[in-house]
């Protein structure tokens, strides 16, 4: 006999499993309660729930691998597993190797466990298996109904439920009482909530199936000893020495009834509709730190990389050369970004709002909309980018006109990529949109080029590189693409695209403004270096910028979970919890770069002679520009802030005064004092325009900004305890 439960996580499953199986031996039953974890008792050596944690991890592994090598014998339970994760798939690759080992465990014990001569009792059953691969595939009402139709009937199925306030906060409850790695197992509590609707939806296809089912509502403790004498008298009769087997609810007894009689109508298809509570604020600067951390520990994964190809490209191809490559490269980020029109902010901010109020046909206008414009105006530039730099082949060295002929066919691919990542970001995809760009892109770049250089088929230079650039960055187009379609809701792949032009353009025109003006800013060194003729120069100034700009990397992370949220908080008019938001990441911005920039300033000069000697007069440029880096990361997330709130017009102004002054700067201190009053130049600018914008948030935006003000709202919490 199969008794199996479900219901959203919350409701009491777990815990009344353990007792209807406790109470049916003390009858004398044999029962076997199967796949719940046991508690652990405290340990000495038991610090943080490591001791837990490594006992799921040991029995997942074990007990998998000892189905797996019988494969003859475990045969259909096998097959029942692999068609269940082809219909459903879990979208995070993480959570797919965390379930499918799960899924495989339990097909293999489910197909096994229907005998007559014993009691198996599954907390977590086979419509609940389908319930979570829902909530973690996306899958729509067509999949879930497949799925479902898929089970062999338990003998006796009990679903449970309760509110959505109970479930809330007996969820935040568990997060509280977990340990520390035991909380690396759990989805936060936003994920739990969604199963709700999934669990509802899956309880009314099953009543339209007329599928007998014992409902408990777990908002009074007391039915649940009810429901344990309810469900003993289902057993006693399906153990009589006449085998009858009943079912029947159970005369004068209404304490709880068929839940086909309680289920309303078939839900729509799995949604979440955010709410951002006070309650909530906690666990989202919980998962803010650690998408952050996560999203981190990409960022620096790739800049290592990053470090490496830079590395071998100055020692390849020399100071001059690197210089071309550096000035060529600058003019393609910043035509690049041109060509993107602004649009990867306007997917951050209008996608997660729109899927956020179940817009979906809007959601896929603007994804359509913004592509599709990117790409003419991308092509538009390179087309125009490469007759510009043969028409002046005359004047150029020819390495520098080849070298930005190049470039410029690179800008419609970079553009292509940096939207689909914003898109993949804006789907909940965060690890997935940053590492194709910090991994593929140089990483093939640097194995195309040593492979030149290895087959020595023509001479290394910027040439090389930058060839070696496009074709990387074709590769990461695509690997993008592919994310983004793997992360499409199936609500929006079903919907017809509406568009609200007006308000996009609204948007996207400061924000090119804005991303064009910041990334003239940082580059602005390179480019008037390179503009003079200075090539030598030119290099040096660049990599000491590189050096420094590694130091942005803490605040990138952080944005990539800050931005999408700004977006919700702000639409749900929850002020409160964004200013928590900001001053946390705040704090987690300024952290990263102090631990960033400590080595750097220390081992300077050991570090640039790895790139060749006369790389070692960049020392005290890049010791000047990451002191510049260190203040702004103080500031916070600022431009973040003012874009994803609707001040983006007001920070497209602020940041294009400040690349005017950094323009202007770095022309008369390249004048007066070379490749160092460039940067001097660069430094003082970058400190000025963030605090120009602090006060802007601190006067218009009415939030407080910068470090001090962070640590008194990281406080509050504490204090007000």
């Amino acid at each position: 006999m199969i008794i199996e439960t479900f219901g959203p996580p919350g409701a009491g499953k777990t815990t009344f499993s353990e007792a209807l199986a406790q109470r049916l031996r003390d009858r004398g039953y044999e029962v076997d309660l199967v796949l719940t974890l046991p508690h652990l008792s405290n340990h000495l050596l038991n610090f943080g729930g490591f001791l837990p944690a490594l006992q799921r991890v040991t029995l997942a592994i074990f007990a998998t691998i000892a189905i797996l090598c019988r494969p003859v014998a475990n045969a259909r339970g096998l097959r029942l597993a692999k068609d269940l994760l082809r219909l459903m798939p879990p979208s995070n690759p993480v959570w797919w190797i965390r379930l499918s080992q799960y899924v495989v465990r339990f097909s293999c014990i489910w197909r096994d466990s229907h005998k007559p001569d014993r009691i198996v009792l599954f907390d977590q059953g086979f419509v609940q298996i389908v319930c979570t691969l829902a909530l973690f595939s996306r899958a729509d009402e067509k999949t879930i109904a497949h799925a479902i139709g898929m089970r062999t009937r338990s003998d006796l199925l009990i679903r449970f439920d309760a509110p959505a306030e109970l479930l809330e906060q007996r969820l935040h409850e568990r997060v509280r009482q977990k340990t520390y790695m035991e909380k690396w197992f759990e989805p936060d509590v936003g994920t739990f909530l969604k199963a709700k609707p999934i669990t509802d939806y899956v309880g009314s296809l099953l009543a339209a199936e007329h599928q007998q089912m014992i409902c408990i509502n777990s908002l009074d403790p007391g039915l649940m000893s009810k429901a344990l004498d309810r469900i003993e008298e289902e057993v006693s009769s399906k153990f009589r020495p006449d085998g009858a087997v009943g079912l029947s609810p159970g005369a004068g007894d209404d304490s709880f009834e068929r839940c086909a009689e309680k289920f309303t109508p078939p839900l729509p298809a799995p949604e979440t509709i955010g709410t951002f509570t006070a309650q909530a604020q906690p666990e989202l600067a919980r998962r803010m730190a650690s998408a952050s951390l996560w999203a981190f520990v990409i960022y620096v994964g790739g800049a290592g990389l990053t470090c490496v190809a830079q590395l071998v490209i100055a020692r390849t191809i020399g100071a001059t050369s690197y210089g071309i490559y550096s000035y060529v490269l600058a003019w393609t980020t910043l035509l690049s970004y041109i060509a993107g029109l602004g649009f990867n902010t306007v997917l951050l901010r209008y996608v997660p709002a729109y899927s956020a109020t179940g817009k979906w046909p809007l959601a896929r206008g603007v994804i359509q909309f913004a592509f599709g414009r990117s790409l003419l105006v991308g092509m538009l530039i390179a087309i125009c980018g490469v007759a510009i730099a043969l028409f002046l082949s005359e004047t150029l060295h020819r390495e520098l006109t080849v070298s930005l002929a190049v470039g410029m066919a690179t800008v419609p691919l970079v553009a292509l990529y940096v939207l689909g990542s914003a898109t993949v970001r804006a789907l909940g995809g965060v690890i997935s949109a940053i590492a194709p760009e910090r991994f593929v892109r140089d990483g093939l770049m640097v194995v195309l080029l040593l492979l030149a250089v290895a087959l020595n088929v023509t001479p290394i230079d910027a040439t090389t590189v930058l060839i070696a650039l496009m074709a990387s960055s074709a590769v990461t187009a695509a690997i993008v693409g592919l994310s983004m379609r793997k992360l499409w809701p199936p609500q929006l792949r079903s919907a017809v695209p509406a568009y609200a032009p007006r308000d996009w353009w609204h948007l996207a025109c400061p924000v090119m403004i804005l991303i064009g003006v910041e990334v003239l800013m940082s580059r602005a060194g390179v480019i008037i270096l390179g503009w003079t003729g200075d090539a030598h120069e030119a290099g040096i100034f660049a990599l000491g910028l590189n050096l420094a700009l590694f130091l942005v990397l803490p605040r990138m992370a952080v944005g990539t979970f800050f931005s999408p949220n700004v977006s919700k908080l702000h639409a749900h008019r929850n002020e409160a919890a964004l200013q928590s938001l900001f001053a946390r990441a705040t704090v987690l911005s300024l952290a990263g770069t102090v631990v960033l920039a400590l080595p750097l300033l220390l081992l300077t000069v050991p570090l640039l002679r790895f790139f060749g000697e006369e790389f070692v007069a960049t020392a005290p440029v890049a010791q000047i520009l990451v002191v510049g880096q260190i203040f702004a990361a103080a500031t916070g997330p600022q431009q973040n802030l003012l874009t994803m709130t609707g001040h983006e017009r007001a920070a497209a102004a602020i940041t294009a005064i400040g690349a005017v002054m950094n323009v202007v700067a770095c022309a008369i201190g390249i004048a007066f004092f070379g490749v160092m009053g460039a940067a001097v130049a660069t430094a003082v600018t970058n400190v000025a325009w963030n605090t120009a914008m602090a006060i802007y948030i601190y006067k218009r935006v009415n939030m407080t900004a910068g470090l001090l003000f962070a640590f008194v709202e990281f406080r509050r919490p504490a204090a007000a305890e």
